[in-house]
């Protein structure tokens, strides 16, 4: 696997002020958290499937270099995942909030998928997430609740999406570094399903 710099990999496409980025382009979380963790990765010469990320994505609002990006991708089976500003962060990870399309295949299929990932950014599920974490926030002391937080329940997400290649899973997991239910560090924990994750 080749590895590109930022510095050295071709400009981020762009149209209406919509940017596609290739994995290889992020250097940090402002495309959230998701595409900055998969970035991370592929830097670690770890084996991660392809994929671009569409950077602050709005509904029916498609850049130009889409369908390129896609068939660059292979034009088959991808996954359509969301990367929202402070999800899979350390004060809230948003899991199971925004919309994840599976197995889509087609540009046509591809627009109504990035149009569902993003419009979940305003779903009932997703704003009550956001105003339980922002009442949690302010329980903390003065010195923890000045950390930088996604955003409170009246203020729109800002919403990335990934565009990810499909990849035939026998297994799917989460590894946890600590114990989520006691938070001991000694302790390692994998919850893992055959096939892909969407029963986690």
């Amino acid at each position: 696997m080749t590895i590109h710099s930022a510095s050295t990999g071709p400009e981020p496409r762009t149209a209406g002020g919509t940017a596609i980025l290739q994995l290889p382009q992020i250097t940090d979380a402002s495309v959230g958290g998701k595409a900055y963790g998969l970035a991370r990765l592929l830097r670690m010469n770890l084996a991660v499937p392809p994929a671009f990320v569409i950077c602050d994505a709005r509904v029916d609002l498609f850049p130009d270099a889409l369908g390129q990006s896609y068939r660059e991708l292979g034009g088959e089976m991808v996954a359509v995942r969301s990367s929202a500003l402070g999800e899979d962060g350390k004060e809230a990870s948003f899991a199971g909030q925004f919309d994840t399309v599976l197995n889509v295949c087609g540009e046509d299929e591809l627009r109504r998928a990035i149009n569902r990932c993003v419009a979940s950014a305003t779903n009932e599920r997703a704003r009550r997430y956001q105003q339980e974490q922002q009442g949690q926030q302010a329980l903390l002391p003065p010195q923890e609740s000045g950390r930088q937080r996604a955003s409170s329940a009246d203020e729109p997400v800002t919403m990335n999406v990934v565009v990810q290649r499909m990849v035939a899973a026998r297994v799917a997991g989460v590894v946890f570094t600590a114990d989520p239910a006691s938070a001991r560090r000694d302790l390692l924990v994998i919850d893992a399903v055959a096939g892909l994750g969407e029963a986690l």
